[in-house]
């Protein structure tokens, strides 16, 4: 016989089978397992007190202005926060999504944004990374050239091919001009009637954006100290750092890998604020450790990208 405060045998049943699915959802996603190495990552090393946010996409999903609504999202779940570190694993994609995410990002951390990069931040991620206070970087980790990208039509087949690489071929063509050999001439005018002046400019904007975002956010936090103690040498330095990132004709492929190690033997990129963690420090094994079960659970439930936090006391 029933007690007479129990809910009768139906409303016991859909609850008890809504705790059942919970949990397989919970099992399924390692759930569990991947809080726990979030709070690793919140109480290891400093600044104290942090958050932790990670945005993980796979490698065939872009950064989109679709991702900020949950973006948001998740930082509202956070709260204000005094420090920030943003775990990104993303290939790229529009410049002007991640410009809203790195605003947001301020909007949300008082105090110091890290940007943790535990293996691809590549393009527009780079741009992320760029916008912190502090880069943090392990033996798994890279970044990416700048340079902006232009989808185009080559043989029927679309191709995504770096803006600087049509500037260049412009800046080519009007050097054959001048070489006063007719048969350079010639080639030059052929190329240059193949440029529409309407694509070249749009290309020109396209890396001035690129420019502009990364000096501006360099400028306004990595190095926003020194840019008011020495301003003179560090707006040079800052420009340098640019035009490194953004010259196709440096790096030769959008997709070239740039660690912690390489930004360490250039003469332009060592000064970006970047630590390099060895592979025994706490924060970097817990940081592989939720990687890894992310990249799992991505895999075995056919995800696309994965926003995730911890509330904690």
């Amino acid at each position: 016989m029933a007690k007479a405060n129990e809910p009768p045998p139906s409303v016991r049943y859909d609850r008890i089978l809504g705790q059942i699915n919970q949990g397989v959802g919970d099992a399924q996603a390692d759930l569990r397992r991947r809080t726990s190495s979030l709070k690793k990552l919140e109480r290891e090393g400093e600044p104290q007190p942090r958050r932790v946010a990670m945005f993980y996409s796979r490698l065939d999903r872009e950064l989109t202005h679709d991702d900020i609504l949950p973006f948001t999202s998740l930082l509202k779940h956070i709260g204000k926060t005094e420090n920030l570190d943003l775990v990104i694993h993303s290939p790229g994609g529009d410049g002007t999504a991640a410009e809203k995410m790195l605003d947001l990002c301020r909007k949300y951390c008082t105090g110091k944004l890290r940007v943790v990069v535990p293996l691809y931040a590549k393009s527009a991620a780079t741009l992320v990374a760029l916008g912190a206070d502090e880069i943090i970087m392990g033996e798994t980790s890279e970044l990416g050239p700048i340079d902006a990208q232009v989808l185009v039509v080559q043989d029927n087949q679309p191709q995504v091919v770096s803006a600087d690489h049509f500037l260049r071929a412009k800046q080519q063509a009007i050097k054959g001009l001048g070489s006063g050999r007719p048969e350079e001439v010639q080639s030059a005018q052929i190329q240059l009637a193949l440029l529409s002046p309407a694509f070249l400019q749009q290309c020109e904007d396209m890396l001035k954006l690129a420019k502009d975002f990364a000096g501006k956010q360099l400028r306004t936090h990595m190095f926003a100290r020194e840019c008011a103690d020495d301003p003179g040498t560090w707006e040079g330095r800052i420009q340098q750092i640019v035009d490194n990132l953004t010259a196709s004709s440096r790096h030769l492929s959008h997709g070239r890998m740039i660690t912690a190690e390489d930004m360490q033997a250039d003469t332009d990129l060592r000064h970006l604020k970047v630590k390099l963690l060895p592979n025994d420090d706490p924060y970097w094994l817990a940081l592989d450790d939720l990687l890894v079960r992310t990249d799992v659970v991505v895999r075995s439930q056919q995800m696309g990208k994965v926003l995730f936090a911890g509330v904690f006391n």
